[in-house]
């Protein structure tokens, strides 16, 4: 297989230009995505978009053969170095890699360039990586934030924020988005912040031990829509009806709560709307097209239109994007809408 690093000029990304390194026109392109988990839900989401934009690329363009696996480090550091190291061995055209601690890839994003690989830095961005797929995740932090504020009405409200795992990028910016827009009201008050290290087992714990220290708790604001499962499920059978939830993730389960259930806001990331943009993004590098070096992916705050009046009558910034939940279930559920084979034709 020729080096896929070698540019094509003259073509143009239709969503970005600018950037850094290309790929060769080739006959082949094998895509690799290292992830750090595979069951929950959205990772299942995620995987499975993934594998349905590979075989619907390899289909569509019959002049390329696209071919691709998912790997999980299944939470492991460990586990997913050693996956890295043995896919830079066997030197596929582009890895996309969900880094657990980034500082720890270092070295292999140095060895898989010499490879000829491109290496796509998921999440959470690398200067040293050919490109970085990033989630916007303090606007998108900030949107939920500001949202909490406009729906609360401006009565006092107590919130808890769950967090991500510490140290982790993604999950410190989504933090830190989400203080700064609850700062642009003075009624909400957050009354706890406890990292739940992705874990939905550590979620539910930390939910229950909430309900029980906070019995006028208002809200329950996460960094992933896997803690809102058993939040809602704790809340639920505790008699604790009133309390609302602030999600980040697009999981179609928690979209569907939100027109007659206690989910206030959502971002529409979707696992099966990035898998497909991981392809997506793949094919248009194997064709030459050059998007920036740092790829921010569309993510739009999901409300109900009802809430979004309410939001908008409260002072909520008209220029933030919003999708209804009828549109935000359609896309999250059919990512070949943005990102299929139709998206690049």
């Amino acid at each position: 297989m020729q080096n896929l690093k070698t540019s094509i000029a003259g073509l143009t990304l239709a969503v970005a230009l600018g950037g850094t390194a290309a790929l060769a026109a080739d006959d082949e392109l094998d895509i690799v995505f290292i992830n750090d988990g595979h069951v929950a839900p959205y990772h299942v989401a995620w995987l499975g978009g993934f594998d349905d934009a590979i075989k619907a690329y390899d289909e569509a363009f019959p002049d390329v053969k696209v071919t691709g696996r998912w790997l999980s480090a299944e939470g492991s550091l460990e586990k997913m170095v050693q996956q890295a190291e043995v896919t830079i061995n066997e030197k596929p055209d582009v890895m996309f890699v969900n880094a657990i601690n980034v500082d720890a890839f270092e070295p292999l994003v140095k060895k898989a360039q010499e490879a000829g690989i491109i290496w796509i830095a998921v999440h959470s961005p690398m200067e040293s990586a050919d490109y970085s797929f990033t989630l916007g995740d303090v606007v998108n932090g900030r949107n939920q934030g500001m949202a909490m504020c406009a729906l609360s009405g401006g009565k006092p409200y107590t919130v808890g924020i769950m967090l991500g795992q510490a140290g982790n990028p993604s999950g410190d910016a989504r933090h830190a988005g989400i203080l700064e827009g609850i700062g642009s009201c003075n009624n909400v008050e957050v009354v706890a912040e406890q990292p739940a290290d992705w874990d939905t087992v550590k979620a539910q714990s930390i939910a229950e031990n909430w309900l029980t220290q906070f019995p006028d708790l208002n809200a329950i604001s996460g960094v992933t829509d896997a803690y809102m499962y058993p939040s809602i499920a704790i809340a639920q059978n505790s008699g604790r009806d009133g309390i609302e939830f602030f999600g980040y993730d697009g999981d179609i389960p928690i979209l569907q709560q939100m027109e007659n259930g206690n989910v206030m806001a959502d971002i529409l990331l979707s696992g099966t709307r990035e898998g497909w943009n991981f392809v997506q993004m793949a094919y248009r590098l194997h064709k030459g097209e050059k998007p920036e070096k740092v790829y921010d992916f569309f993510t739009p705050l999901v409300l109900t239109e009802e809430n979004h009046k309410k939001a908008l009558a409260n002072g909520f910034p008209k220029d933030v994007q919003v999708y209804y939940v009828p549109k935000a279930l359609e896309v999250a559920e059919k990512g070949y809408l943005e990102f299929g084979p139709d998206s690049v034709k």
